[in-house]
């Protein structure tokens, strides 16, 4: 596989109606959606890491891919796609009416990692967030983060679809 660069990756995310980050070329780039679950979880920027919530949120249909893309990926790159993938499923229920609201009718995405990430059926975004400083050692504010991917993203669209009607 060859990586694409991040201007491509943001190429990408543009391509499916996704302007969640600056920069990029504009051009209109085909997206295979392994490899670009895969180049973002695997990104060496947080920012493009951070840009698999609001592409799962939008397409949710692609969490068929992600166990198709998990496999071949380092063993930090694997936990970022989980726990990312966790927290989009858990900001989907919890925004639920505001989301559908921005993008219709909406298919759930599947409890796919909360066994592996050590999280229980009922357990939120603050567990996941716990769960994920210990996983990474890394104890930063993971929770801010999750609400942070989902309202850039959000505020993002609504302001271009605003301006578009």
């Amino acid at each position: 596989m060859v990586t694409p660069t991040n201007n491509h990756m943001v190429d990408q995310l543009n391509t499916l109606g996704i302007h969640f980050l600056q920069g990029g070329t504009d051009l209109p780039l085909a997206c295979d959606p392994i490899e670009l679950l895969q180049a973002l979880a695997a990104n060496h920027e947080a920012r493009l890491r951070l840009a698999l919530i609001p592409l799962l949120l939008q397409y949710p249909q692609w969490a068929s891919y992600v166990p198709l893309a998990i496999a071949p990926l380092s063993p930090s790159a694997q936990l970022v796609l989980k726990c990312y993938y966790t927290a989009a499923r858990l900001l989907q229920a919890q925004y639920h009416h505001r989301l559908e609201k921005f993008l219709g009718s909406l298919t759930p995405l599947p409890d796919l990692f909360s066994a592996e990430l050590g999280l229980s059926a009922t357990d939120g975004l603050t567990d996941l967030a716990h769960r994920q400083q210990i996983l990474t050692g890394r104890y930063i504010n993971w929770l801010g983060t999750y609400h942070h991917a989902l309202q850039r993203w959000l505020i993002h669209g609504e302001v271009r679809r605003t301006w578009n009607s």
